[in-house]
């Protein structure tokens, strides 16, 4: 059977069209990681931080293939890491994982790395289950700050369309990834949830 590979099937859940849409994210199985601070990927903890969950969501494909406690598997190209930024400056680290993944997965993960980074960085990495809900979302070029011209298309969008924007938080899902990637070649899906009324309206949403 062929990989599944989300950047093909779920190539509108993970746009780079240069123009927003809307997607309706249900439940669906992550690893995660809280903390605090700003995206930088020249400091040692935080890039550590990122390479593990890379690597642990590798790690669960891997043990997903030769597990025994498993309904089924379907080989799988891992999800992008994504991220969830507070106005107080918290955040979460989430890699989507498929649905037929499940908890138990993460340990054996951790033990093929444990050599490789801090217990306590491993120890704060979580099998979750999350519900996103609506959010508009837009691609970014290069790296996101406070002046990229995706917040004003993202605004603009949301006003004609009379979008209700329910949350001062954001999302960034690393279509790239950022740490074999130089920062000018970097995208990043950036997501604002909205409100559920967006159902009322005529507008397409893509629903996962």
């Amino acid at each position: 059977m062929d990989k599944f590979d989300y950047r093909i099937v779920e190539s509108s859940e993970y746009s780079k069209a240069g123009t927003p849409s809307i997607v309706h994210l249900n439940e669906r199985n992550y690893i995660t990681y809280h903390g605090k601070g700003e995206f930088n990927i020249n400091n040692e903890h935080f890039k550590l931080v990122v390479s593990a969950m890379y690597d642990l969501a590798e790690g669960i494909r891997q043990a997903a293939s030769t597990s025994n406690k498993l309904d089924w598997f379907r080989n799988y190209e891992p999800y992008p890491l994504n991220s969830y930024w507070n106005q107080d400056g918290s955040f979460i680290l989430m890699i989507k994982q498929p649905n037929f993944t499940i908890p138990e997965l993460l340990p054996i993960a951790k033990t093929s790395v444990e050599s490789k980074y801090p217990k306590e960085i491993l120890d704060q990495i979580k099998f979750t289950r999350e519900e996103e809900g609506y959010e508009v979302q837009l691609v970014n070029h290069g790296p996101l700050n406070s002046v990229s011209p995706v917040w004003d298309k993202l605004a603009d969008f949301t006003t004609k369309n009379n979008l209700e924007m329910i949350d001062p938080g954001h999302r960034e899902v690393y279509l790239t990834n950022p740490l074999s990637t130089p920062p000018d070649a970097w995208d990043i899906l950036v997501r604002q949830e909205i409100s559920p009324a967006v159902e009322q309206g005529n507008l397409p949403i893509i629903t996962n």
